[in-house]
């Protein structure tokens, strides 16, 4: 009895002090986000030297036969894909005839995002009210945006979901690229857009659906942050997304796009959609490849919320930026779909029954 009671004491003590530090961080968003316009990396991300390997070499495991190959080298890591069995979810539901599944982490992400996102969005109220009335205050919504940033790193890091960042990370730091670029990423959960908000310090807009505009809090902030939204089933939605883009590349704001144009419903990379790699050409601008690995196996589309602890497991890799001067944009496809693969575990790689060979459509 002695024993459970003090089980008892600690397990109440733990979550006071998980509580108490979801809002104590909650409540720094809007003083962290008004005096600031970026800055470097956080010191919570494990930062890898360029070209290493994050996991011993016993922990590998070979490629599939069916996997498809490429020109590149891909990471030499394990999969982390749960069977939904192995998460052991508490409540299963239909959405869309497509099954959904809640487990105890998922559920312990939803308290976290019940408790803290509503100082997120009294922070977005604030910033938005401050821009609009001071000229000045917030040029191209960068401090508006950064409280997101705070936001996502906050929920990452109470979470256990904080990723790994490897490759030319400088790049990521305020000032440490050569100005505007078009940042691209594989696509494979709807946790890639919390992990990028980590890592990507300097001011940019995301390329995204019209239908997130709904969503709770990142709606808002794609909105209130005049990030792009795209109706792809709208053309002239398409053409004012376009310029839109040009503009902010031209002015020097970087545009983070996911070239596949959805989530890949298995995490491996799909084929390209067009459009995506003219707007770096039409702009004159480096297009940086990032590898989001793993982020599937930690959100996988049958999970409302994460399944299991990202810890480990998300790693985000900067690759060298890469020239499109005097290149077709199908040769610019090429070079990105290899680039990312190159970082990307195995079971994130298309098979060869997907028409991997086809990298731009």
């Amino acid at each position: 009895m002695q024993h459970r009671a003090t089980s008892r004491r600690w397990r109440q003590r733990g979550g006071k002090t998980m509580i108490l530090l979801a809002l104590s961080s909650s409540l720094l968003i809007t003083p962290i986000a008004a005096f600031s316009t970026g800055g470097v990396v956080t010191k919570h991300s494990r930062t890898i030297a360029k070209g290493s390997r994050h996991l011993r070499a016993s922990l590998q495991t070979p490629r599939p036969e069916n996997v498809a190959t490429t020109n590149a080298e891909p990471s030499d890591v394990p999969s982390y894909i749960l069977s939904v069995a192995e998460m052991k979810p508490l409540l299963k539901w239909e959405k869309n005839g497509k099954e959904k599944i809640l487990n105890a982490v998922g559920m312990y992400h939803l308290a976290i995002i019940a408790l803290t996102m509503p100082f997120w969005m009294a922070a977005m109220d604030t910033l938005r009210v401050l821009g609009d009335a001071i000229e000045g205050f917030d040029e191209n919504r960068a401090k508006f945006d950064y409280a997101g940033k705070v936001w996502c790193r906050s929920y990452l890091k109470i979470t256990n979901c904080y990723p790994e960042v490897a490759g030319d990370v400088s790049r990521l730091k305020v000032g440490g690229g050569s100005g505007a670029c078009l940042f691209v990423a594989n696509h494979a959960s709807f946790l890639d857009i919390a992990v990028l908000c980590c890592v990507l310090d300097p001011v940019f807009k995301f390329i995204a659906k019209d239908s997130l505009k709904d969503f709770p809090g990142v709606g808002k902030q794609l909105v209130g942050g005049e990030h792009v939204l795209i109706d792809r089933s709208d053309k002239r939605s398409q053409l004012r997304t376009f310029k839109q883009a040009i503009n902010y590349l031209k002015t020097g704001v970087p545009i983070m796009a996911f070239p596949e144009g959805k989530r890949s419903p298995d995490g491996r990379l799909m084929e390209f959609k067009g459009g995506i790699f003219s707007m770096a050409v039409k702009a004159k601008v480096p297009i940086v490849p990032l590898s989001i690995a793993n982020a599937h196996a930690v959100m996988p589309g049958v999970g409302l919320l994460p399944v299991q602890s990202g810890a480990g497991k998300l790693r985000v890799f900067v690759h060298d930026a890469i020239s499109v001067e005097g290149k077709s944009e199908e040769e610019i496809a090429t070079e990105v779909r290899e680039t990312l693969l190159s970082e990307l575990p195995w079971d994130q790689h298309p098979l060869e029954t997907d028409n991997a060979n086809v990298a731009y459509g």
